[in-house]
């Protein structure tokens, strides 16, 4: 037999991701089953368990690109950023401006359907967890660098902090990914920043 190319390898695991993305949207988490990918991808069966053992682990791959990919442009955005205010502004921005299309409020109701299938399940649990702290950390070292460089309020911890502004953008995705007009969505956001930035920094 032909040797298959790592090309080739990649091409066929981002086509099982991408349908499994629109199955996953369309259907939710729990209702989809391989066979949907199998049938929108064109992919048989046992060539999508050559590429992934299970269901959760098509999702989970689906979340890790997603979160690699925030932290990369993230990065990106805050080489040119200095106050921790700037920052904390340019976050809020990300999520503001993000456009509330029926695509995006799938995929956010997607991942809070399985969050909760995930806290049912130990295994996954701990993998969400540890995705979820590094998101804390990321909000954690801008406080602290506000904190250091007399931005931000001394008294505050950051570890709070930054639980509270996640709980906000949960909350808020919770919210818009079922209810609510994209003007509705941005005014929301404008003012959850108003009263975030108001109350951490030093002004």
């Amino acid at each position: 037999m032909p040797k298959v190319s790592e090309q080739y390898k990649e091409e066929k695991r981002s086509q099982i991701l991408e349908s499994a993305l629109k199955c996953f949207g369309e259907k939710g988490y729990q209702a989809t089953i391989i066979d949907d990918i199998v049938k929108d991808s064109n992919i048989s069966k046992g060539a999508i368990y050559n590429y992934f053992t299970s269901k959760e682990e098509i999702y989970l791959q689906l979340l890790q690109i997603s979160t690699n990919t925030f932290f990369e442009e993230v990065a990106q955005e805050n080489m040119v950023l200095k106050s921790a205010k700037e920052k904390l502004k340019n976050i809020f921005r990300r999520f503001r401006d993000q456009e509330l299309t029926e695509e995006i409020q799938q995929s956010r109701r997607v991942y809070i359907e399985f969050w909760l299938y995930g806290s049912r399940q130990e295994d996954l649990r701990v993998i969400l967890e540890d995705r979820y702290n590094k998101f804390i950390d990321y909000i954690v070292s801008i406080i602290k660098d506000g904190q250091s460089a007399g931005e931000i309020k001394e008294n505050l911890d950051p570890q709070n902090i930054s639980r509270i502004f996640w709980g906000i953008r949960d909350g808020n995705v919770l919210h818009y990914s079922f209810l609510g007009k994209e003007s509705e969505y941005r005014k929301t956001w404008e003012t959850l920043e108003e009263m975030f930035i108001s109350y951490v920094m030093n002004e």
